[in-house]
């Protein structure tokens, strides 16, 4: 099993331990596994020798091969213990754009993706729509479980990826 495999399964097993029914797992014939929180926008899934962490229609590939495997558990973690804000850009009644972002505090927010589409109609004025999500698990309850996933301290990664990411803060 690769640690790409391992990683997802602790994960996996972690949620559904806290979570319980509120996890919904599936695996295809291809062996792509996928993991989803109902009711909320959080999936991930294991596929091809790599960790695929989503929100909506934005998610980023990490794996070994990439050397980010460590960025995707932390991304993980930091979706569910942490509030979401999802903005929407609309024209008419067609949202064009939707960016996601992580909210670590008040004044720190780092944009894991942005997705759009081609045509839209650009002549009409544009509107803007907030949404937020708030987090699903308390970091302070999980802490020694995300350290142990994670092989390393998650407040002190935190610091280290939100400082590198410096560009993307906002």
């Amino acid at each position: 099993m690769s640690r790409n495999q391992k990683k997802f399964h602790e994960i996996k097993d972690f949620l559904i331990e806290k979570l319980g029914e509120k996890i919904k797992y599936s695996r295809d014939e291809d062996e792509t596994e996928y993991l989803e929180i109902k009711n909320s926008n959080f999936w991930i899934s294991n596929t091809f020798g790599e960790l695929v962490v989503g929100y909506g229609f934005n998610h980023t590939h990490f794996s070994e091969e990439f050397n980010n495997l460590n960025d995707g558990i932390f991304q993980v973690f930091a979706l569910l213990t942490n509030r979401i804000k999802t903005t929407n850009y609309i024209k008419g009644n067609k949202i064009f754009k939707t960016s996601v972002e992580i909210e670590y505090s008040i004044s720190n927010s780092v944009i894991i993706g942005t997705s759009s589409i081609i045509l839209y109609p650009f002549w009409k004025k544009t509107q803007i729509e907030i949404n937020y999500a708030e987090r699903i698990l308390d970091l302070k309850e999980i802490e020694y479980k995300v350290n142990t996933v994670l092989e390393t301290d998650f407040t002190e990664y935190s610091k280290i990826k939100t400082e590198s990411n410096h560009l993307r803060i906002k």
